[in-house]
């Protein structure tokens, strides 16, 4: 009897495979990232070719290989389709998606991970938020959880506002993280404080960055 594994994630990243097949990077929140294989999923009428681009969120249903899995069934709960006449939105929650696949491995669960991403993408569509916020606010988090935040850069004085602030993004639970808004000094702290840190702790040029300049 064939034995399955039914994961629920996302996923970040695809690419094609073959004339018709899709390799596929889902973030899980059992096993971490994985590495899967969907057959059929460029072909037209395939019932994998909407449930397997990135954002797609749900259960995926996989057959486990040597090397990576095969995708057997895609329960998608939330396709995010809202991305899709938003391109600002659009390319933050790609670089969104760029950050998770640089610091999360296989076989490590990424529960945080995965619900950030998920708390964040939902923050952008929302349009009840100024996009510069939740960029920093998922950066901020997002060292947090991977244990590389180093703190409020000591090369300036900050706002008390602004102390807190970071504190709160560091401590609170994920659902609270997009309920709040700040000033235009206290986001203009917290853009520096990003920068700076990211600059310092992430040796990675991510491709959305790039359109998010343009």
């Amino acid at each position: 009897m064939t034995e399955y594994t039914e994961l629920s994630g996302m996923v970040i990243k695809t690419s094609p495979v073959s004339e018709y097949n899709k390799r596929l990077v889902i973030l899980t929140a059992e096993a971490g990232k994985i590495t899967a294989f969907a057959r059929g999923a460029r072909k037209q009428g395939n019932k994998f070719m909407g449930n397997t681009e990135p954002f797609c969120f749900g259960k995926f249903k996989l057959l486990e290989g040597r090397d990576a899995y095969t995708l057997v069934e895609a329960d998608i709960s939330r396709h995010f389709e809202e991305l899709r006449s938003d391109y600002d939105a659009t390319v933050m929650a790609s670089y969104f998606l760029e950050i998770a696949d640089y610091y999360t491995r296989e076989n490590m669960e990424a529960y945080e991970e995965l619900n950030l991403i998920y708390a964040s993408v939902l923050a952008l569509i929302s349009g009840k938020f100024d996009h510069k916020l939740v960029k920093s606010i998922y950066e901020i988090r997002s060292l947090v959880i991977a244990g590389e935040f180093p703190g409020i850069p000591d090369d300036r004085k900050f706002l008390d506002t602004t102390v807190y602030t970071v504190d709160r993004i560091s401590t609170i639970s994920i659902h609270e993280l997009y309920t709040f808004s700040v000033s235009e000094e206290v986001m203009d702290e917290l853009e520096y404080i990003c920068k700076k840190t990211m600059g310092r702790i992430v040796d990675k040029n991510f491709n959305s960055t790039k359109l998010m300049n343009s």
